[in-house]
């Protein structure tokens, strides 16, 4: 599932999966285990990446043609102020989203079962 994101008067589809994110990670050499710290002292260069992996990946799920470059990102960001804020506002509720189902299936698993 994707959202759709105005940015600069035009309409993106965006998804934070896992397949963004391993492209944000293939293409600025994070871990795995680098993840649970993304937007911590974020630099501008990595929020870019990873705004370009969402868009990327919205537009594989949206079956769009994808052809921004990081370049282009920038100058969208210049154009529009709320740009980044808007990413970052549906990076925030789809990561959240992930670990909620995830923390309700832990929570399911630990339910005991009644004795019969």
């Amino acid at each position: 599932m994707y959202e759709i994101v105005i940015l600069n008067g035009q309409d993106y589809p965006i998804r934070f999966g896992m397949n963004a994110l391993r492209i944000y990670c293939k293409r600025t050499n994070r871990s795995l285990q680098d993840l649970d710290k993304l937007g911590q002292d974020m630099g501008l260069d990595d929020a870019i990446e990873l705004i370009w992996a969402g868009l990327q990946d919205g537009a594989r799920v949206a079956g769009k043609d994808f052809d921004l470059t990081i370049e282009g990102i920038a100058d969208i960001l210049d154009e529009d102020f709320d740009a980044l804020q808007k990413c970052f506002n549906v990076f925030s509720e789809q990561f959240s989203a992930k670990f909620q189902e995830k923390g309700n299936e832990k929570e399911e698993k630990k339910t005991p079962q009644k004795k019969k």
